[in-house]
């Protein structure tokens, strides 16, 4: 691989994944890339020019991997990928992708490794005849063959069942934050969570802990650790509101992640009923009365029963995960 110059992405020690396409420098392409790394996959993408002097080249160095890697071969490259890797004596890859292939689809031999095509036509039909593999198709697979999304989240279920990743085990009296990466693959929305103290100040901060409990009566609930500094001035306060972020206001979630003596300063923010800080513009607010507080470990549940909610579905939502912001990626 040194021979080669390449772009990568994500952690060496994560399981690779090589793709060769002539579109490395596309948006599509980088955005998938940055996708499979976000989903512990380390990516490398070399600067190929020419496949029939370079992917023999790109065979030697794979033995170099810690791991054998899955290969995306795309467009005219999937014909000499397909020619490099049959019949080996030793398996190099632990899958075989050929997206959008184009050229001759004869191997000459057999591909002795899962193998996937996606595409559509008489050339991807040959190729995954080839193979001996069911084509994937954007009538039944994707939406959008061309939209980095869709073609990671085909590339993610493929490498999920030729190259699963080990998982990691916690056990009572481990590390907690083994435990808190566990808890991280819970994906969630972003809230700003907020009330008044008892001198009439707004108070808020970002909370991802929200969830619904009961729609007759209408309950929701977020969790705030004991350790924060604005505990006390939401336990008595006798409302609160919480506002759902979209993916425009990963702004607001930091300014109201981090100490600030005025964290609504710049914000524009309303008051309905309660007096409660309502954040103008966001994907959803609801306005609570405060029902019960449950004292839960390091945190306290505050159940709120919502007496009033403002909402616009037509905005995408703010997601955490694993740490990160994310935006949705829609099948």
């Amino acid at each position: 691989m040194h021979e080669l110059d390449f772009q990568s992405w994500g952690r060496a020690d994560d399981p690779a994944v090589v793709i060769c396409t002539t579109e490395a420098d596309s948006a599509d392409w980088r955005a998938c890339a940055e996708v499979l790394a976000g989903a512990g996959r380390h990516v490398l993408m070399p600067a190929l020019t020419d496949a029939v002097d370079a992917l023999p080249r790109l065979r030697e160095g794979l033995v170099g991997l810690p791991s054998r890697p899955v290969l995306v071969a795309a467009g005219a490259w999937a014909s000499e990928a397909l020619k490099l890797f049959s019949d080996a004596q030793t398996p190099l890859l632990s899958g075989l992708v050929l997206v959008d292939p184009t050229g001759a689809a004869d191997a000459g031999g057999q591909i002795n490794t899962p193998s996937l095509v996606v595409g559509q036509g008489a050339e991807a039909a040959a190729f995954a005849q080839a193979l001996k593999v069911q084509p994937v198709s954007p009538n039944d697979a994707v939406a959008d063959l061309n939209g980095s999304d869709a073609l990671a989240a085909v590339l993610l279920g493929f490498l999920e069942r030729c190259a699963p990743r080990q998982a990691v085990h916690y056990e009572a009296g481990s590390d907690a934050r083994v435990l808190r990466d566990a808890m991280g693959c819970f994906a969630t929305g972003v809230t700003v969570v907020t009330t008044r103290d008892e001198n009439d100040q707004p108070i808020g901060l970002t909370a991802n802990s929200f969830t619904s409990v009961s729609l007759d009566p209408p309950l929701i609930l977020f969790c705030l650790a004991k350790a924060s500094a604005s505990l006390e001035r939401f336990r008595a306060a006798p409302h609160f509101a919480v506002n759902v972020l979209h993916i425009g206001q990963q702004p607001t979630s930091g300014v109201f992640a981090r100490p600030s003596s005025d964290r609504f300063q710049g914000v524009e923010w309303e008051t309905w009923d309660s007096g409660a800080p309502i954040l103008s513009n966001s994907l959803a607010s609801f306005e609570c009365d405060a029902d019960q507080v449950v004292d839960a470990g390091d945190h306290l549940v505050f159940i709120g029963r919502v007496t009033r909610a403002r909402f616009e579905p037509h905005r995408d939502p703010l997601l955490y995960f694993r740490g990160k912001y994310r935006r949705l990626h829609f099948s």
